[in-house]
């Protein structure tokens, strides 16, 4: 068996952030809690992995998948593959979808730099002191998430893909207690995680004992899914997995640490959570998906399942949601069912193309939400007159909750909801369709409540309120890169058309 070989440029997406938080952690033992080494070595890191995701991705777009680590397969299954179906096994695999992925992840991973980087304390046991965070440390867990997040999204086998998942995650903990103090929603996640991960592990158990093979996807999935013994249990296992990942993603019933943990982390963990982690889930989901693909017609109901009752649950719990990390954090559960809708059909691009807008859609939302935040939490009923206060910060927060809405201006949120729509229609997956409609109408209330109280005038006349300038920085930068996609919507989706 021939040795594996590393393709360094379309590992760097990885390598980049994971050489970057070591480099970090280097320098803070050489000059510890000094503020500007750490920020910049991440920043490098996180650059270079975000372009060379975009290269990966033009590089992917003329055709076919752009592999590393590869491993000769079992020749005696290449011999009864379907045409086109080789035996040789890589362990990283970067397809278009996949480096749009990576390329969310690192760019969500600078904006949560540069949040990180605000001299901002939290508050200590001692009311009249406050702690400050040791900056590299909390930039290299942030690396090591974006290191996982971009694993994840590439990852072609269980072992990289539990491991990436879980890096994902872990160190979002450690950066919430960090942030938050012991009222951060710790607790939830680590039990979030805990769970989630033994549900991966036994998840992860089954297709191994399925399929003979640690692959997603391939030719050791598909001849499982001749056999009717191993069908049953690979779709069990695939069932697992799925389980595993709502977790991740919030999926109802797995939601319930989002709306407890989002409004308690502090902005820069929920932002971290709301992309980076997001991103992860959803790779993790999309690979799911596309490495049982032998399978998943058995497979359908579980994921239809989820999809509706996310879409619609979250929709109607945001309704009386009056904290805009709150009414976030149940918009996160909808819109991961929206993510999760196309991959009941099988379209993996259109669950992508609507994940990056509604990455793209919410960091903005939260940016806006950081850059007003400067004297403690905040109400939706503050935003109220925020159009004639605030006229930048009101218009990036209008398009972004109109972009979530799927409403005009925000053209590329009603793309991406045609777009995830469109396969379920010529599927015949009329019970995911319909559902996911009505989502889409109880979402409009959800967000136009948010957005009439920006425009409506003030109740009494108040002064302008300070804001913090990194946030809103990051409110513009995003805003314009909404703004953007609302133009040109195949930056995000893919395709210009529905």
């Amino acid at each position: 068996m021939s040795a594996p070989q590393l393709d360094v440029a379309v590992a760097a997406p990885v390598l980049a952030p994971a050489l970057g938080a070591i480099a970090v952690l280097a320098v803070d033992v050489v000059a510890p809690r000094r503020r500007l080494p750490a920020p910049l070595l991440a920043a490098l890191a996180l650059l270079l992995s975000l372009a060379s995701a975009i290269w990966l991705r033009v590089r992917a777009s003329g055709g076919g998948e752009i592999s590393t680590l590869c491993l000769p397969g079992d020749p005696a299954l290449a011999v009864t593959a379907p045409p086109g179906m080789v035996a040789s096994e890589c362990l990283l695999r970067v397809s278009q979808t996949g480096a749009l992925l990576q390329a969310l992840t690192a760019a969500a991973g600078l904006v949560v730099l540069v949040l990180l980087a605000r001299e901002r304390g939290v508050p200590s046991q001692d009311a009249d002191r406050t702690h400050r965070p040791d900056p590299g440390v909390e930039v290299a867990l942030l690396l090591a998430t974006v290191t996982g997040a971009s694993a994840v999204a590439v990852a072609h086998d269980l072992g990289t893909w539990l491991v990436g998942l879980e890096l994902a995650t872990l160190p979002i903990v450690a950066l919430a207690v960090l942030r938050g103090g012991r009222d951060s929603g710790a607790m939830q996640l680590v039990t979030t995680s805990v769970v989630s991960f033994a549900v991966a592990v036994l998840g992860c158990g089954l297709w191994v004992t399925a399929t003979g093979s640690l692959r997603l996807g391939g030719v050791a999935s598909w001849a499982a899914g001749q056999d009717d013994g191993s069908r049953a249990i690979l779709t069990l296992g695939v069932v697992m997995l799925l389980a595993a990942v709502g977790f991740k993603l919030s999926l109802v019933p797995f939601h319930a640490w989002a709306p407890a943990t989002y409004p308690r982390a502090g902005l820069e963990v929920t932002m971290l959570l709301a992309g980076v982690s997001t991103v992860a889930a959803a790779a993790a989901l999309v690979a799911v998906a596309d490495g049982a693909a032998s399978v998943r017609d058995a497979a359908i109901p579980a994921f239809g399942v989820l999809a509706v009752v996310s879409m619609i649950g979250g929709a109607v719990l945001a309704l009386g949601a009056q904290d805009p990390l709150r009414l976030i954090a149940w918009s996160g559960v909808t819109q991961g069912g929206w993510v999760l809708a196309p991959l009941v059909a099988g379209d993996t691009a259109a669950a992508v193309g609507y994940l990056a807008v509604y990455v793209v859609a919410v960091v903005a939302a939260l940016a806006v939400v950081a850059a007003l935040s400067t004297d403690g939490a905040r109400r939706l009923e503050d935003d109220r007159g925020l159009l004639r206060r605030r006229p930048v910060h009101a218009a990036v927060l209008t398009l972004a909750l109109l972009t979530l809405a799927g409403l005009p201006p925000g053209v590329a949120g009603l793309l991406a909801k045609v777009l995830a729509l469109r396969p379920l229609a010529e599927g015949g997956l009329w019970w995911v369709a319909l559902p996911a409609v009505v989502a889409a109408v109880i979402g409009l209330a959800v967000y136009l409540r948010w957005v009439a109280l920006i425009l409506l005038p003030p109740e009494v006349a108040t002064p302008p309120e300070r804001t913090e300038r990194a946030a809103s920085a990051l409110a513009v930068v995003t805003g314009l890169v909404l703004l953007a996609a609302t133009v040109f919507p195949v930056m995000l989706l893919g395709t210009g058309t529905p």
